[in-house]
Formats: C-alpha cells, sequence, structure tokens
C-alpha cells in the first residue's frame, strides 16, 4: 500500500508539473473568463438601459459559463489522459515498473481535479475583482457555487478517465466522448421539443417516442456529468441546505463509481490494448 502510495505522488507530480507548464490550461481559463465577462458586460449593459436590477445571484450565471468552459477542457483532457500514453508508447514502460492501474488511475484523477480546483481559485479571483467593479455582490450563493464546483469537475473527470479507459487513441477517445455528449444532447432536445407539443396532437408514434426518451432523459440526467453540474447550481439557487449535501454525496459516489470502473475496464484491456 505503501509502495502504491509512493508511486502515485511521484505520477501526480510529474503529470501536475506536466499540465500546470502547459498553455492550454491557462488558455481554457482564459477563455472561461472572457465569456463570463461578455456576459457580465451584457447584464450591465441591461441594468443601466432598464435602470433596475433585481437578481439574488447576480454572478451565478456567468460562473456557471465559467464552470461549463473549465470542465469541458478538463473532460477532454481526462479522456485523452491514457490513450496518450499508450499511443506514445509510454504506457507500457510505466507499467514494467511498480505502476498498477489503480496508481496510475487515482494519479491522474488527482490531477486533473487539482487542476480543476486550482482553476477554481483564479475563478474566486476573478469574479472577487468583477464584484468589486461592477458593485454585483460576491454573495455568499457565489461562494458555495463554487465550492459546489470542486464536486462536479470530480464527476467530469471521472467520466473523462473511464471514457479514456475504453478506447486505444487519442482520436477514438476524442470522437467517443463527442459521440456520447452530443447523443445526450440529441436525446434532451428530442425530449424537450416533444414534451412542448400537446398530447392530443401527437400520433402513436410520436407518444410512443416521447416516452422513450423521457426514460433515456432520465437516465441521462444520472449519467452525464454536466446534468450534475445544473442540478448542483440549482441547488445553490434555491438555499436548500439538504439538497446541496446531498448532491455533494451524489457526487462523491458518481466519482468514485467512475474511478474504480475505469481501473477494471483498464485492467481488463491491459496496456497494450
Amino acid at each position: 500500500m505503501m509502495k502504491n502510495g509512493k508511486v502515485m505522488k511521484t505520477l501526480l507530480k510529474r503529470d501536475l508539473l506536466y499540465a500546470l507548464y502547459s498553455w492550454g490550461y491557462y488558455g481554457a481559463i482564459f477563455a472561461s473568463f472572457l465569456a463570463s465577462s461578455f456576459l457580465l458586460k451584457n447584464f450591465l449593459d441591461a441594468i443601466r438601459e432598464e435602470d433596475i436590477l433585481v437578481s439574488a445571484f447576480p454572478l451565478n450565471y456567468p460562473l456557471y459559463i465559467t464552470l461549463i468552459v473549465i470542465s469541458l477542457y478538463l473532460v477532454i483532457m481526462s479522456a485523452i489522459s491514457i490513450s496518450r500514453e499508450r499511443e506514445q508508447g509510454t504506457l507500457e514502460v510505466l507499467f514494467y515498473g511498480p505502476v498498477t492501474p489503480a496508481s496510475f488511475l487515482w494519479s491522474r484523477y488527482l490531477k486533473d481535479l487539482t487542476l480543476g480546483i486550482l482553476a477554481l481559485a483564479f475563478t474566486a479571483l476573478y469574479f472577487y475583482v468583477a464584484s468589486v467593479l461592477t458593485n454585483l455582490g460576491f454573495t455568499i450563493g457565489l461562494a458555495k457555487a463554487l465550492i459546489m464546483g470542486i464536486f462536479l469537475i470530480s464527476c467530469v473527470v471521472s467520466f473523462g478517465l473511464f471514457i479514456s479507459s475504453l478506447t486505444g487513441r487519442m482520436r477514438s477517445s476524442i470522437i467517443t466522448l463527442m459521440a456520447i455528449l452530443g447523443a445526450f444532447l440529441a436525446i434532451q432536445f428530442v425530449y424537450n421539443m416533444l414534451l412542448g407539443i400537446e398530447k392530443e396532437s401527437l400520433s402513436p408514434s410520436l407518444l410512443y417516442l416521447r416516452q422513450t426518451t423521457s426514460y433515456l432523459f432520465r437516465g441521462i440526467n444520472w449519467i452525464s456529468p454536466f446534468a450534475y453540474l445544473s442540478r448542483g447550481l440549482d441547488s445553490v439557487i434555491l438555499e436548500n441546505r439538504t439538497l446541496y449535501v446531498t448532491h455533494v454525496l451524489y457526487c462523491v459516489i458518481y466519482s468514485l463509481v467512475f474511478v474504480f470502473l475505469s481501473i477494471y475496464t483498464m485492467g481488463k484491456r491491459g496496456v497494450k490494448a
């Protein structure tokens, strides 16, 4: 156990330093701040034109966009983390030593989670400066949303690792990830579209399709990490402490399940898969 812990620590340090020297990481953070700044500008322009301000959480929606951008970057990085090592041939070299699927994947999970936490620290600083400059309050709700962001990023990272454990090449990892996320969005779009049509106006085939997409949509809400993102921030806006804590527990369970699934899948597929 101590040996595995030492190996995991070494891998974590190596991968974390490599990621922190990557321009892509800071580019994703900058892009998220750029998108948030655009939303804040539009919000402030609307306030000046309407001369009103009625919002208990004025910065929460820009934070939601920031988390989406950072999460997309991290899920892609997680999704190619194993396949990239396979493609470069370094994974096979690592596994000649004391590295195991568990130590390797836990180090990757902790590395990406750490990157997410650092990104959230930059985000907290950005929104504090924005609140000072715009007089929009840095509320307790925003602080809770930032804390929730840690658990939401955990879900995104563990999901990305699972995708990476299923694929052999970087291109396959990205295509698989995009296909799955695209399918999630397509099902949600079809479900919302059919839900907006009165039941009496639907043909029997469309009624069956709506019922089917309803079941699929419920399943997606448990599988898609981005569904946890929406529900997590909703629990902050509703100011429901029980719902907030429950959602944190769901995120922890989700992350553990997908990390262990990744370890199992990688163990079955092997290093050269």
